[in-house]
């Protein structure tokens, strides 16, 4: 399923203006070459936020120099939809796309929407990620972002702290918390499920009499936090350890029921017009460069050749909640009806 069709690597004769080229593995060799007649990568994502996504798409063109990158970055919903409206209209127009719901990829798939590609370089990564994987070959692990509290320690005591999930219905945190719509952000949903699973729909009932802002992504309620205008969110315990690094008041909490890990997926697109930028993407998002920013960024690196910062919790070492594909399909939408059903929105 990774043949690179038109392309033979034994003979590929590189050019010497290409620096990196001793660095890059074959197959990244010759889909560089075949990139450099392309037009560069267009990623659709919603896994990263506007300037995280930007980064990496630097971090790609330095290493394959030459080779354009341009991020789209939308929230879970929106990314879904533009996607799949692309795919249905036979007119896609981008070439890679990544989001924080595993689900989406199983509906692009179904739409014959996905290349069936999966990149050399998975073989370095941690076999605890890779077993979620496609066992098809069309998509694969590209991120993972372990969720907890996040609170603004000028707002929260050290005895108020949360421990628990269930903490978010008790009345203390009534107009305080802040929360994503599980219908807008991918790993939201994801979560919701989670709890749903946990604690059933009075978990949301309890909840929701605490009135909690509700947005559109997990960002959303981390930049309330931060400035102060909520005491509590959801969220990426990354994003977390971001502002602990920029001095902002702000405090972690890891819920004794596990941090809910949320995977983030990508994939080629089955009608780039970009087929080897696209795929020389992916594997620059399995590559040891791709996971060293991730660990610069204190988040988890997918590939066992790249440790996990200090501060950041080791993903085979804590406990953990995640929700499975079967899981994911079966109760997507009726969370989603549950949660406007009870919050209204």
């Amino acid at each position: 399923m990774n043949t690179i069709k038109g392309l033979v690597l034994s003979s590929l004769i590189l050019p010497a203006s290409m620096a990196q080229a001793t660095e890059m593995t074959t197959t990244e060799a010759a889909l560089y070459e075949a990139a450099r007649g392309e037009s560069g990568v267009t990623w659709y994502t919603s896994q990263l936020t506007t300037e995280q996504a930007e980064q990496v798409c630097a971090l790609f063109s330095a290493r394959f120099e030459g080779i354009g990158c341009f991020p789209v970055r939308a929230n879970g919903a929106s990314t879904l939809q533009r996607v799949v409206q692309e795919i249905q209209a036979n007119a896609v127009q981008g070439d890679v796309v990544s989001t924080n719901s595993v689900s989406d990829f199983e509906e692009f798939k179904a739409l014959g929407g996905l290349a069936q590609y999966m990149p050399e370089n998975l073989s370095g990564m941690q076999p605890s990620l890779a077993a979620l994987n496609d066992q098809e070959g069309y998509y694969f692990v590209a991120g993972v972002s372990p969720f907890g509290f996040v609170y603004n320690t000028d707002l929260v005591s050290p005895d108020e702290v949360p421990t628990s999930w269930a903490d978010l219905t008790d009345p203390r945190w009534r107009n305080q918390a802040a929360i994503a719509h599980p219908g807008f952000s991918g790993s939201a949903g994801q979560w919701a499920i989670a709890m749903y699973l946990l604690y059933g729909r009075e978990f949301f009932e309890d909840m929701a009499e605490n009135d909690p802002q509700i947005g559109r992504s997990i960002a959303d309620g981390y930049t309330l936090v931060t400035t102060g205008e909520r005491s509590l969110t959801v969220t990426s315990l990354a994003l977390g350890r971001d502002a602990m690094r920029e001095g902002r008041p702000v405090g972690l909490s890891v819920p004794e029921e596990g941090m809910f890990l949320p995977p983030s997926a990508a994939a080629v697109l089955a009608g780039s017009r970009n087929p080897n930028s696209a795929r020389l993407f992916a594997e620059f998002m399995a590559s040891t460069t791709f996971s060293e920013w991730l660990a610069s960024m204190g988040r988890n690196p997918l590939r066992t050749d790249v440790e996990t910062p200090e501060g950041t919790p080791d993903l085979n070492e804590v406990s953990v909640l995640s929700v499975s594909i079967e899981e994911s399909l079966e109760y997507q939408q009726d969370v989603v009806e549950m949660f406007r059903d009870i919050f209204g929105i």
